[in-house]
Protein backbone atom coordinates (compact mmCIF):
# COMPACT_ATOMS: atom_id res chain seq x y z
CA UNK A 1 0.00 0.00 0.00
CA UNK A 2 2.73 2.19 0.81
CA UNK A 3 4.15 1.56 -2.06
CA UNK A 4 1.55 2.25 -4.64
CA UNK A 5 0.75 5.52 -2.47
CA UNK A 6 4.82 6.42 -2.91
CA UNK A 7 4.76 5.56 -6.92
CA UNK A 8 1.28 7.82 -7.28
CA UNK A 9 2.63 10.59 -5.50
CA UNK A 10 5.89 10.53 -7.56
CA UNK A 11 3.93 9.87 -11.03
CA UNK A 12 1.76 13.56 -9.61
CA UNK A 13 5.44 15.48 -8.90
CA UNK A 14 6.18 14.47 -12.11
CA UNK A 15 3.36 16.09 -13.81
CA UNK A 16 3.42 18.99 -11.70
CA UNK A 17 7.02 19.43 -12.59
CA UNK A 18 6.65 19.27 -16.26
CA UNK A 19 4.48 22.65 -15.96
CA UNK A 20 6.77 24.51 -13.60
CA UNK A 21 9.49 26.64 -16.00
CA UNK A 22 13.00 25.79 -15.24
CA UNK A 23 14.53 27.90 -13.02
CA UNK A 24 17.44 30.69 -14.55
CA UNK A 25 20.85 30.51 -13.48
CA UNK A 26 20.61 34.52 -12.88
CA UNK A 27 18.58 34.69 -10.21
CA UNK A 28 16.04 32.39 -7.77
CA UNK A 29 13.02 30.72 -9.57
CA UNK A 30 9.81 28.92 -8.90
CA UNK A 31 10.38 26.25 -5.40
CA UNK A 32 11.23 22.58 -6.02
CA UNK A 33 8.55 20.37 -5.62
CA UNK A 34 9.68 18.04 -2.92
CA UNK A 35 8.77 14.90 -1.46
CA UNK A 36 9.26 12.91 1.29
CA UNK A 37 9.61 9.08 0.37
CA UNK A 38 11.63 7.36 3.09
CA UNK A 39 12.40 8.31 6.73
CA UNK A 40 15.14 10.93 7.16
CA UNK A 41 15.31 11.93 3.51
CA UNK A 42 13.42 14.55 1.20
CA UNK A 43 13.73 13.99 -2.56
CA UNK A 44 12.68 16.49 -5.29
CA UNK A 45 11.08 15.69 -8.28
CA UNK A 46 14.59 15.86 -10.18
CA UNK A 47 15.91 12.75 -8.28
CA UNK A 48 17.95 14.56 -5.38
CA UNK A 49 17.64 13.54 -2.07
CA UNK A 50 18.64 15.47 0.74
CA UNK A 51 18.32 14.61 4.57
CA UNK A 52 19.95 15.98 7.62
CA UNK A 53 22.93 14.60 9.17
CA UNK A 54 22.82 15.53 13.03
CA UNK A 55 25.16 16.87 15.45
CA UNK A 56 25.11 18.99 18.60
CA UNK A 57 26.61 21.59 16.91
CA UNK A 58 24.18 21.98 14.19
CA UNK A 59 22.88 18.89 11.67
CA UNK A 60 24.99 19.66 8.48
CA UNK A 61 22.70 18.80 4.96
CA UNK A 62 23.65 15.82 2.62
CA UNK A 63 22.60 16.10 -1.03
CA UNK A 64 22.75 13.35 -2.91
CA UNK A 65 22.09 14.35 -7.03
CA UNK A 66 19.64 10.99 -8.79
CA UNK A 67 22.48 9.46 -10.52
CA UNK A 68 24.52 9.38 -7.34
CA UNK A 69 21.78 7.41 -5.33
CA UNK A 70 22.18 4.23 -8.12
CA UNK A 71 26.19 4.60 -8.42
CA UNK A 72 29.58 6.00 -6.39
CA UNK A 73 29.94 9.35 -6.53
CA UNK A 74 33.01 11.64 -5.10
CA UNK A 75 32.03 13.89 -2.14
CA UNK A 76 32.29 17.35 -1.66
CA UNK A 77 32.29 19.50 2.07
CA UNK A 78 30.98 22.63 1.79
CA UNK A 79 31.30 25.42 4.03
CA UNK A 80 29.69 28.65 4.27
CA UNK A 81 29.98 32.40 5.01
CA UNK A 82 30.15 33.85 8.23
CA UNK A 83 26.64 34.55 10.07
CA UNK A 84 25.72 31.36 7.64
CA UNK A 85 24.53 28.03 8.32
CA UNK A 86 24.29 24.45 6.52
CA UNK A 87 20.66 25.15 5.09
CA UNK A 88 21.95 27.73 3.14
CA UNK A 89 22.83 25.71 0.76
CA UNK A 90 19.62 24.46 0.42
CA UNK A 91 17.54 27.63 1.10
CA UNK A 92 19.61 30.77 0.52
CA UNK A 93 18.75 31.21 -3.86
CA UNK A 94 22.32 32.76 -4.85
CA UNK A 95 24.37 29.82 -2.75
CA UNK A 96 21.96 27.11 -3.81
CA UNK A 97 22.45 28.26 -7.73
CA UNK A 98 26.23 27.76 -6.93
CA UNK A 99 26.06 24.49 -5.35
CA UNK A 100 23.25 23.08 -7.44
CA UNK A 101 25.29 23.53 -10.66
CA UNK A 102 28.38 21.41 -8.54
CA UNK A 103 26.02 18.75 -7.50
CA UNK A 104 24.73 18.06 -11.08
CA UNK A 105 27.91 17.09 -12.63
CA UNK A 106 27.49 13.95 -10.02
CA UNK A 107 29.15 15.21 -6.79
CA UNK A 108 27.32 14.80 -3.33
CA UNK A 109 27.47 17.48 -1.17
CA UNK A 110 27.41 17.85 2.33
CA UNK A 111 26.75 21.17 2.91
CA UNK A 112 28.75 21.95 6.60
CA UNK A 113 27.45 23.75 10.03
CA UNK A 114 31.15 24.71 10.51
CA UNK A 115 30.06 23.97 14.09
CA UNK A 116 28.81 27.43 14.40
CA UNK A 117 27.93 30.62 12.49
CA UNK A 118 31.05 32.32 13.30
CA UNK A 119 33.69 29.56 13.78
CA UNK A 120 36.67 30.86 11.42
CA UNK A 121 38.07 27.91 10.71
CA UNK A 122 38.88 26.77 14.31
CA UNK A 123 40.02 23.40 15.75
CA UNK A 124 35.71 23.33 17.22
CA UNK A 125 34.90 23.95 13.05
CA UNK A 126 37.77 21.42 12.00
CA UNK A 127 36.52 18.23 14.40
CA UNK A 128 32.93 19.42 13.33
CA UNK A 129 33.75 18.49 9.61
CA UNK A 130 35.34 15.05 10.49
CA UNK A 131 32.61 14.07 13.13
CA UNK A 132 29.89 14.97 10.05
CA UNK A 133 32.01 13.96 7.27
CA UNK A 134 32.24 10.13 9.38
CA UNK A 135 28.89 10.79 10.29
CA UNK A 136 27.40 10.82 6.61
CA UNK A 137 29.28 7.78 5.64
CA UNK A 138 26.36 5.44 6.19
CA UNK A 139 23.79 7.43 3.76
CA UNK A 140 25.76 7.12 0.19
CA UNK A 141 28.23 6.13 -2.03
CA UNK A 142 31.22 7.36 -1.84
CA UNK A 143 33.81 6.75 -4.57
CA UNK A 144 36.83 7.84 -1.82
CA UNK A 145 37.11 11.00 -3.64
CA UNK A 146 36.91 14.24 -1.09
CA UNK A 147 37.02 17.71 -2.25
CA UNK A 148 36.02 20.88 -0.20
CA UNK A 149 34.11 24.09 -1.07
CA UNK A 150 34.75 27.42 0.93
CA UNK A 151 32.16 30.44 0.47
CA UNK A 152 33.33 33.47 2.12
CA UNK A 153 34.71 32.81 5.46
CA UNK A 154 34.19 29.28 4.84
CA UNK A 155 37.39 29.27 2.88
CA UNK A 156 39.28 28.67 6.37
CA UNK A 157 38.10 25.91 7.05
CA UNK A 158 37.90 24.17 3.37
CA UNK A 159 41.21 25.21 2.74
CA UNK A 160 42.44 23.75 6.67
CA UNK A 161 40.64 20.62 6.16
CA UNK A 162 42.75 19.99 3.03
CA UNK A 163 46.08 21.36 4.16
CA UNK A 164 46.20 19.72 7.73
CA UNK A 165 44.69 16.23 6.37
CA UNK A 166 41.67 16.47 9.21
CA UNK A 167 39.54 14.21 7.51
CA UNK A 168 42.16 11.13 7.86
CA UNK A 169 41.73 10.61 3.63
CA UNK A 170 43.23 12.83 1.14
CA UNK A 171 41.13 15.68 -0.12
CA UNK A 172 42.06 15.79 -4.23
CA UNK A 173 40.89 19.50 -5.01
CA UNK A 174 39.89 22.96 -2.82
CA UNK A 175 38.00 26.12 -4.41
CA UNK A 176 37.54 28.99 -2.96
CA UNK A 177 34.22 31.93 -3.72
CA UNK A 178 35.28 34.79 -2.14
CA UNK A 179 37.10 32.92 0.19
CA UNK A 180 38.74 34.31 3.57
CA UNK A 181 41.81 32.39 3.71
CA UNK A 182 44.30 35.03 5.58
CA UNK A 183 43.16 35.08 9.26
CA UNK A 184 46.05 37.41 10.09
CA UNK A 185 44.59 39.99 8.06
CA UNK A 186 41.24 39.05 8.97
CA UNK A 187 42.25 39.74 13.03
CA UNK A 188 44.05 43.06 11.71
CA UNK A 189 41.76 44.98 9.62
CA UNK A 190 38.40 45.03 12.12
CA UNK A 191 38.42 44.96 15.77
CA UNK A 192 34.38 43.85 15.26
CA UNK A 193 36.18 40.27 13.35
CA UNK A 194 38.78 39.86 15.20
CA UNK A 195 36.47 39.88 18.35
CA UNK A 196 34.30 37.40 16.91
CA UNK A 197 37.64 35.16 15.91
CA UNK A 198 38.84 35.41 19.75
CA UNK A 199 35.11 34.57 20.92
CA UNK A 200 35.74 31.19 18.18
CA UNK A 201 39.05 29.90 19.59
CA UNK A 202 38.67 30.87 22.71
CA UNK A 203 42.63 30.26 24.78
CA UNK A 204 43.24 28.63 21.75
CA UNK A 205 46.29 29.76 19.88
CA UNK A 206 45.35 30.79 16.23
CA UNK A 207 48.71 29.26 14.87
CA UNK A 208 48.42 26.91 12.30
CA UNK A 209 45.12 27.69 11.59
CA UNK A 210 46.00 30.68 9.00
CA UNK A 211 46.43 29.45 5.19
CA UNK A 212 48.30 32.41 4.17
CA UNK A 213 50.67 32.56 7.23
CA UNK A 214 51.01 29.18 7.99
CA UNK A 215 51.20 27.98 4.66
CA UNK A 216 54.72 26.29 4.84
CA UNK A 217 54.07 24.29 7.43
CA UNK A 218 51.12 22.18 6.01
CA UNK A 219 51.94 19.02 4.85
CA UNK A 220 49.06 19.27 2.59
CA UNK A 221 49.79 22.75 1.15
CA UNK A 222 50.09 20.88 -2.87
CA UNK A 223 46.23 19.89 -2.86
CA UNK A 224 45.01 21.81 -6.21
CA UNK A 225 43.72 24.85 -5.66
CA UNK A 226 40.56 26.79 -7.58
CA UNK A 227 40.06 30.46 -6.11
CA UNK A 228 37.47 32.89 -7.24
CA UNK A 229 38.01 36.50 -6.52
CA UNK A 230 36.91 40.16 -7.48
CA UNK A 231 38.48 43.25 -7.67
CA UNK A 232 35.41 44.73 -6.85
CA UNK A 233 35.33 43.11 -3.15
CA UNK A 234 36.23 44.97 -0.35
CA UNK A 235 34.91 42.77 2.36
CA UNK A 236 37.37 39.66 1.76
CA UNK A 237 39.87 41.41 -0.27
CA UNK A 238 41.64 39.23 -2.72
CA UNK A 239 45.27 40.53 -2.70
CA UNK A 240 45.60 39.42 0.83
CA UNK A 241 43.51 36.07 0.61
CA UNK A 242 42.63 33.79 -2.73
CA UNK A 243 45.26 35.73 -4.83
CA UNK A 244 48.18 35.79 -2.34
CA UNK A 245 47.52 31.88 -1.27
CA UNK A 246 47.35 31.26 -4.97
CA UNK A 247 50.94 32.77 -5.29
CA UNK A 248 52.33 30.64 -2.64
CA UNK A 249 50.36 27.39 -4.01
CA UNK A 250 51.49 27.38 -7.10
CA UNK A 251 54.94 28.18 -5.89
CA UNK A 252 55.37 25.04 -3.53
CA UNK A 253 53.85 23.07 -7.07
CA UNK A 254 50.22 22.99 -6.51
CA UNK A 255 48.11 23.28 -9.57
CA UNK A 256 46.55 26.58 -9.30
CA UNK A 257 43.58 28.24 -11.19
CA UNK A 258 42.47 31.25 -10.48
CA UNK A 259 39.06 32.71 -11.83
CA UNK A 260 38.32 36.77 -11.47
CA UNK A 261 34.34 37.85 -11.56
CA UNK A 262 33.37 41.58 -11.04
CA UNK A 263 31.26 42.55 -8.12
CA UNK A 264 31.09 43.38 -4.57
CA UNK A 265 31.53 40.33 -2.60
CA UNK A 266 29.47 37.71 -2.85
CA UNK A 267 27.50 39.17 -5.67
CA UNK A 268 25.77 37.36 -8.51
CA UNK A 269 29.36 37.29 -10.09
CA UNK A 270 30.33 35.28 -7.83
CA UNK A 271 27.43 32.98 -6.83
CA UNK A 272 26.15 31.80 -10.23
CA UNK A 273 25.45 28.43 -12.19
CA UNK A 274 28.39 29.15 -14.25
CA UNK A 275 30.53 29.72 -11.22
CA UNK A 276 28.88 26.42 -9.97
CA UNK A 277 30.19 24.55 -13.04
CA UNK A 278 33.53 25.41 -13.41
CA UNK A 279 34.02 24.37 -9.90
CA UNK A 280 32.78 20.79 -10.43
CA UNK A 281 35.63 20.87 -13.77
CA UNK A 282 38.07 21.45 -11.51
CA UNK A 283 37.32 19.11 -9.48
CA UNK A 284 36.99 16.41 -12.31
CA UNK A 285 40.41 17.13 -13.45
CA UNK A 286 42.12 16.08 -10.05
CA UNK A 287 40.86 12.88 -9.57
Amino acid sequence: MRRVLSLTLLTLAALLTACMSPRADSGPGPARLSLTVAKGWTVEADGRATRAVPDPQGAAQLVVPGRCRKASCPLVIVSHGRGGQALDGITHPPFDTLVDAVDAQGYVLLLSNDGGRETWGSPGALTYIRRVYRAAQPHFQGDGRVYTLGISMGGLPATLTAYRQTLGVKVRATALVAGRVNLSDAVRTSARRAASIRRAYGAVSLAGHDPVNDFATFRGRRTPLLTVVSPQDTAVRSAANGVRLAHLARAAGADVRVIQVQGPHLSRGYMNADIGRQIALFFKAHP
